[in-house]
């Protein structure tokens, strides 16, 4: 009885014939097909990419066009409304930076009784 069981495999009998030359011809067949269109599939994404990267450059360019434009007109309006706090040497005029005082680093003096 054991025997009779180890004597025939069971998968024998589902994949055999027709149906396993049709599987193994569709599969060889969609792997080929991949293989085929993967350099296609490759080079749209290229593509796809590259005019991505043009658009966001022009696109960022133009708002960074329309934000530099901002900045000036908000400078130009806030220099009109700050020109009787300005001094004029000659012919430059001194201007204070707002935003300097963020950057500067901070200096500590050395004291003699430390080491």
């Amino acid at each position: 009885m054991i025997y009779h069981q180890f004597q025939q495999s069971p998968l024998q009998t589902r994949i055999s014939g027709p149906r396993a030359w049709l599987a193994m011809a569709l599969s060889v067949s969609l792997i080929c097909l991949s293989l085929f269109l993967l350099p296609f599939v490759l080079l749209f994404g290229a593509i796809a990419l590259g005019c991505l990267v043009l658009f966001s450059r022009f696109y960022m360019a133009r708002q960074l066009a329309k934000f530099n434009q901002a900045q000036a007109n908000a400078k130009q309006h806030a220099h009109a409304a700050e020109e009787p706090q300005s001094q004029v040497y000659g012919s430059e005029t001194i201007v204070r930076e707002t935003n300097a005082t963020r950057y500067q680093g901070r200096t500590f003096e050395h004291k003699e009784d430390e080491h």
